[in-house]
């Protein structure tokens, strides 16, 4: 069976006619999100809202929210907000090391401060390395416990010499700070109440996949969703630090979004070209699994991993007594790529083609999600499809067109996923020929009385 030639994901593309520019853009914007210094609280976290507020273009306004630390959100507490001036270390030779300057991951995320001098084996105990990756700086984070403590390459920590370092970290912990969070929602154009929660994440310090790759993906599919003339859902966008964030973020909602949660994704680790990766949701049969699934599984290196896998945000929009049925999309996803949470995850990692595709995925998730229903016929038999012009009228073989393959199996029970299964095809490649035949009137959605 042929497929329509034409791609609906790109001739939908709202910026050009192929995805070259957007592809750019997107990389352009990595570049100017990487060098910034963020956590799961401060300033960082802010100026990376508003550079992806002013992306938004005024589309749709993030809002920006704030919630004071040392606020209760069911079994935790809002962390004081982080700041970071400087840190580094002086060798017994007078080298600077562990440069907070030139790397900001040389700094334990969090770290409290310090200036003072100790030996090399006391320094030890402060610091953090992988003997497996020794040419990688390590991310490592203490939010909910006080330490200090640098990140070194382990190359570079095997050549350290005994005798006195000056250590010195310069950060404050602000116990009347925020912790922030940003959220837009797109409306429907149909008047629906049913939403789809598109969550990211926008925390770590400079790592370029495993961070801002996420939120650039999320921003670009915003942007292309404003432009569509039509949307069945509302789309509910939420950039929060995650674990923490997310967790506030249903602390605020939790009966809202249990009420109008159609179908959720955790968009994460979606700028590489090696691969592209679900994450299941604890059932595995919900709608969100079930059209990501059916989106992604034919694509290049495509690996689909159980809730057990899980790491993302997705544990907390799943947690038993939430149950919203999200699952996590990406590329390669996290811990399952060597660079994750390293100086190897840079700009190097991630590219215009990569970000593309990861928004692309996106797009064709959207577009199958919106034209997903379940039909039934309204014509006893096949109808004559000859007359409306959807059958050949000369005969010269027994060559079953696409319509009447698609209306025999509009059975009140398959939507059009689970047609488009059958077929093999896409669910959104159906959407020409589906407007013909609702234009004739020879289907109706299964609720409806015949």
């Amino acid at each position: 069976m042929k497929k329509p030639k034409r791609d609906i994901v790109d001739s939908l593309d709202f910026r050009s006619t192929n995805f070259e520019n957007t592809g750019k853009a997107m990389y352009e914007l990595a570049k100017t999100l990487f060098p910034i210094c963020r956590s799961i609280t401060g300033q960082g976290f802010r100026d990376s809202l508003q550079i992806l507020n002013h992306t938004l273009e005024g589309g749709g306004n993030l809002q920006i929210h704030s919630i004071k630390s040392g606020t209760k959100v069911f079994d935790w507490i809002v962390p004081p907000e982080w700041h970071i001036k400087d840190a580094y270390i002086i060798t017994p030779d007078g080298e600077k090391i562990c440069d907070f300057k030139k790397h900001n991951l040389h700094i334990l995320n969090y770290s409290e401060s310090i200036d003072k001098e100790i030996e090399l084996d006391k320094l030890q105990e402060h610091l953090y390395s992988l003997e497996e990756k020794p040419d990688a700086i390590p991310y490592v984070t203490s939010y909910y416990k006080r330490r200090w403590g640098f990140c070194i390459t382990h190359n570079e920590r095997k050549k350290l010499k005994q005798g006195k370092y000056r250590v010195f970290i310069d950060t404050k912990h602000d116990e009347s700070g925020v912790l922030n969070y940003a959220d837009f929602i797109i409306p429907s154009t149909q008047n629906s109440k049913e939403e789809i929660l598109i969550s990211t994440y926008l925390c770590h310090p400079s790592i370029a996949n495993n961070e801002i790759s996420g939120p650039i993906v999320t921003i670009y599919l915003a942007k292309w969703l404003l432009n569509l003339k039509e949307r069945k859902y509302n789309y509910r966008f939420v950039i929060v630090p995650e674990t923490i964030g997310s967790i506030v973020y249903i602390h605020k909602h939790l009966q809202h979004l249990q009420k109008y949660t159609k179908a959720g994704f955790v968009l994460s680790c979606l700028g590489d070209d090696n691969a592209y990766s679900l994450v299941h949701s604890p059932s595995q049969n919900t709608l969100s699994d079930k059209v990501a699934l059916h989106t992604l599984k034919n694509k290049e290196n495509f690996k689909k991993f159980s809730f057990l896998d899980r790491g993302s945000d997705e544990r907390q929009y799943n947690a038993p007594l939430v149950n919203l049925g999200v699952v996590g999309v990406c590329r390669s996803k996290y811990l399952d790529y060597e660079e994750y949470h390293t100086s190897k995850d840079d700009l190097n990692f991630i590219s215009s083609k990569g970000l593309m595709g990861g928004l692309k995925a996106m797009q064709e998730i959207v577009l199958n999600l919106e034209i997903n229903e379940t039909y039934k016929n309204t014509i006893i038999c096949e109808p004559n499809l000859g007359k409306r012009g959807l059958y050949h009228t000369l005969s010269t073989a027994n060559d079953i067109p696409l319509a009447c393959n698609f209306l025999a199996y509009c059975d009140g029970k398959n939507d059009i996923i689970d047609i488009a299964e059958i077929l093999n095809m896409q669910a959104y490649e159906f959407k020409d020929l589906l407007e013909k035949i609702l234009e004739f009137k020879l289907l109706q959605t299964s609720n409806m009385k015949t």
